[in-house]
């Protein structure tokens, strides 16, 4: 069970990223979205891209599939950084190194293990 003290940490940090999202950032960022491609050191991975899918609401709740593992939360933008903290409270950054009103392309690091998630919008 989180702490207090790391209630309100989350809280203050949601908050304080919550104000200084930029708002063509938000607004791109809501909707669902489809994997196209996954990559790992730059080449294609053995996951399958096309049965990962994101929804992101204008409230900040997320929901992701990554094949059959799902999961809900709450989602922040600021500046170039996305994150997302599951119903279990565990936060996760990712690098939006794209983000278009149609296109979304995300660098993750995997246990020291570079990976670009490549999504398009349904």
């Amino acid at each position: 069970m989180p702490s207090i003290k790391n209630i309100i940490l989350c809280i203050t940090i949601i908050f304080f990223a919550t104000s200084c999202i930029e708002s063509g950032n938000k607004e791109s960022i809501v909707g669902d979205w489809k994997g196209t491609e996954w990559l790992v050191n730059g080449n294609p991975s053995e996951y399958d891209a096309t049965k990962v899918f994101f929804s992101f609401s204008t409230t900040g709740g997320y929901t992701a599939d990554f094949g059959g593992d799902k999961e809900k939360g709450t989602y922040v933008l600021r500046d170039d950084k996305l994150f997302i903290t599951d119903d279990e409270q565990l936060e996760v950054m990712v690098l939006i190194s794209k983000l278009t009103k149609d296109s979304l392309v995300i660098d993750m690091n995997r246990s020291g293990q570079p990976e670009t998630l490549t999504l398009i919008k349904k």
